[in-house]
């Protein structure tokens, strides 16, 4: 005979046994960050658009510690770069048929910086693999397109508000990209068919100025270019030409979302065409 304790210690185990599973399942870092993969030999990673917590991580704290324009230690995201990337996959294919990598962060900013060194971007052990799992998925991109193509191109999609109406390029003045300047020359960025000249012939205001060299110093010294392009350019022997975008405001705001990942997506087309498409 069962007896009414029995049937309580049995429905308390099922309550237990269905409802733990759920909450696991959510906390998975694979539900906290996009990986699409491609046919193309382009990545678009997105750290600073997400917009997502991770449960059971505390904000980190940036009390005391330097932040504003060029600081490292910043919680805020990059409004809309979310949309604004998955818009520019979706023009890439639309006109090339094929599409690129896609890595982008849905945890916010401010649980963890994907775009920072690991002992800077986050606080919490337990949020590390959340980081990990972001940048091994970058690391495996780039290890396949450079296993199956001559040469590729990751792009660090951004944003900025210091100067709403204009895109910064971020290229560590031209180290991150040194493959794509031995094969093309600067032209391969900043000239008609190179990826910033066609930004500009798309509507873009670019900075700095595609009439100057990508070497020297003239790209902007707080957005030239971060730990990504840094770690994955082609100035590494592991790494493919990398690049930032720092899409001002005016470009990320929802009613020209569109527009701009229209736009952009031509431009990197129009670049993969003359400079990586076999």
């Amino acid at each position: 005979m069962i007896t009414r304790r029995g049937i309580a210690v049995v429905s308390l185990f099922l309550v237990l046994s269905l409802n733990a599973p759920v909450h696991a399942a959510d906390d998975a870092p694979a539900n906290l960050v996009l990986v699409r993969e491609g046919t193309l030999p382009i990545i678009l990673t997105v750290p600073h658009g997400g917009r997502q917590a991770i449960p059971g991580i505390e904000e980190r704290n940036t009390e005391g510690k330097p932040r504003g324009k060029g600081a490292r230690f910043v919680k805020s995201r990059d409004a809309n770069t979310d949309i604004l990337a998955q818009r520019i996959a979706d023009e890439i294919k639309q006109i090339t048929g094929r599409t690129p990598y896609v890595v982008m962060a849905k945890f916010e900013r401010k649980y963890i910086d994907a775009n920072r060194s690991p002992e800077i971007a986050l606080e919490n052990p337990r949020a590390r693999p959340y980081y990990d799992f972001y940048h091994n998925a970058i690391r495996r991109f780039i290890d396949e397109i450079r296993s199956k193509y001559p040469a590729g191109l990751l792009i660090d999609v951004h944003g900025q508000s210091f100067v709403p109406d204009v895109v910064m390029r971020g290229t560590h003045n031209g180290r991150s990209v040194t493959n794509l300047v031995r094969r093309g020359g600067f032209r391969a960025v900043t000239g008609p068919n190179g990826i910033f000249g066609q930004l500009e012939a798309n509507g873009f205001k670019v900075f700095p100025s595609n009439y100057l060299p990508t070497r020297g110093t003239f790209e902007n010294a707080g957005l030239n270019g971060g730990y990504t392009v840094a770690i994955y350019g082609s100035d590494n022997p592991n790494g493919i030409d990398a690049m930032q975008m720092e899409f001002g405001s005016k470009y990320r705001q929802k009613a020209v979302l569109d527009k701009s990942g229209r736009d952009a997506g031509k431009a990197i087309a129009a670049f993969y065409k003359a400079y990586l498409e076999r």
